[in-house]
């Protein structure tokens, strides 16, 4: 059956292939990026579609840098740029500027979609080809295109408690009155859950605000705009949480959060007030126990931060996928991925060690 590639969103089959389980995989996701400008040309992330008309679909972006993607290939670039050879542009393939693990594929896994992709990989000027955040048991179809498998790794939270007094309770004693100190706030601070019927266009725009003040804190790169955060607090709903904090009733701080029957996913936070704690309590604390009340099995809480492991999040490892055209580089990162695989086998059973449980079971 023919393979086509496609530019448009709106001339692929994705909406009928998607995965409605998914938020990041939801047609009105991707239509949200698109509209917005937050993917495009002039973003960076041009969206390019293989598709086996409503048999699979596997989305992919040519990349002119390597911001927002959290696998993180800066080295890999400098290489390049050393030796004088360009490693822009190159095709990624991941959530945008979304660290979690998902089908790369929409409907099958096919080899004749995969075909068409490393033809077309391999007739134009990319350096390499990368697929971030893949599924593990997708591995072996990707090494059978000569893809290296690389090992990263992020910190989750086990949901298995029936109350957020019954997570403290299987704490460390030191730990959970930590905890509880850190959860004590002026009584003129209240939080508020959002989600379903309850989002408003007014939190989006909030929450669009929030998410600026970061990026100027952090001086990145605002990449979503604001009629993205309208949009997909519209139309995605019912798999949003919104989590707001008002001082005397005035917004000063919100986190946003995706969310489907297995993974609470946090993504977003800001604030235009500096209050200690205030963070922890919306990025962390608020996404606990928004689990534990939806009975929600995992959160992921965004990559980084080995501040989360105080907090109960345990080390995970997480797989990406990579082919370089250069073959002598292609060995070369070949070796550097072996070798941070041995630093992270290391690493991580030392940071589950620090866990916070009073009995730790290592989730790797």
């Amino acid at each position: 059956m023919t393979v086509k590639i496609i530019n448009q969103l709106k001339d692929t089959s994705f909406r009928k292939l998607a995965n409605g389980n998914s938020p990041f995989l939801a047609f009105e996701f991707f239509e949200a990026l698109a509209a917005s400008g937050s993917i495009g040309n002039e973003s960076g992330w041009e969206p390019i579609y293989f598709e086996e008309k409503e048999k699979s679909l596997l989305y992919t972006f040519i990349k002119s840098h390597s911001y927002g993607e959290y696998i993180f290939d800066w080295d890999w670039a400098n290489f390049y740029q050393k030796h004088k050879i360009p490693y822009y542009p190159k095709l990624t393939s991941m959530i945008p500027v979304t660290p979690v693990t998902s089908p790369h594929f929409l409907g099958e896994l096919s080899t004749n979609v995969m075909k068409k992709y490393e033809e077309f990989y391999q007739e134009n000027s990319f350096s390499s080809s990368h697929f971030l955040f893949v599924q593990e048991h997708e591995i072996p179809f990707f090494e059978s295109f000569g893809y290296m498998k690389r090992e990263s790794f992020q910190y989750h939270f086990f949901n298995e408690y029936n109350s957020f007094e019954d997570f403290l309770g299987k704490l460390k004693n030191k730990k959970a009155k930590q905890i509880v100190k850190e959860r004590s706030f002026d009584k003129s601070i209240e939080f508020h859950q959002y989600s379903g019927e309850t989002l408003t266009a007014e939190h989006g725009l909030q929450m669009y605000q929030f998410y600026l003040s970061t990026i100027d804190n952090k001086h990145a790169i605002p990449y979503l705009k604001e009629n993205f955060f309208q949009t997909i607090f519209e139309k995605l709903k019912e798999r949003i949480c919104y989590i707001q904090a008002t001082k005397e009733g005035r917004a000063i701080a919100g986190a946003l959060y995706f969310y489907n029957e297995q993974r609470l996913y946090g993504r977003y936070y800001g604030a235009t007030s500096e209050i200690p704690n205030l963070h922890f309590e919306l990025c962390y604390y608020q996404g606990i126990d928004f689990c534990i009340k939806k009975k929600i099995p995992v959160f992921e809480a965004g990559a980084q931060g080995e501040h989360k492991i105080a907090r109960g999040f345990r080390p995970t490892k997480t797989y990406s996928v990579h082919k370089l055209k250069h073959p002598a580089f292609h060995q070369a990162i070949h070796e550097y991925i072996k070798s941070e695989k041995k630093y992270i086998d290391d690493l991580l059973p030392t940071l589950s060690e620090r866990l916070p449980f009073i009995r730790s079971e290592n989730v790797l």
